[in-house]
């Protein structure tokens, strides 16, 4: 049997999740600042096109919350059950390094 022994990094998953994490953060200062930006000009402006522009503003705002469900959803579904899954076959893995099969074994 050979001693070799195959690692697993799951660093880039962990680096991932907290990037986006920064990412959500900072799609929320942007659109925090956004929002007051916008009050600001559309309590002074009045009329058609500042109904259209609050129309597009709203729909970008939608679609940038839009990005943060995304990255919330990629967090805690596909990037937590990868971790999981990693964590049961190192768990696994650990249970077999500790107890391996004897030679004896593999005869029955």
């Amino acid at each position: 049997m050979p001693n070799d022994f195959i690692s697993a990094d799951i660093g880039k998953i962990a680096a991932f999740e907290s990037q986006s994490q920064e990412a959500i953060a900072e799609f929320d200062a942007i659109i925090k600042e956004f929002n007051t930006i916008n009050s600001s000009l559309l309590k002074k402006w009045e009329g058609d096109g500042a109904d259209a522009y609050k129309e597009k503003t709203d729909h970008i705002l939608e679609n940038v919350g839009g990005i943060k469900d995304v990255l919330d959803g990629i967090n805690n579904g596909v990037v937590k059950n990868i971790k999981e899954q990693y964590m049961a076959l190192d768990k696994a893995l650990e249970e077999f390094n500790l107890n391996p099969p004897s030679d004896v074994d593999n005869l029955q």
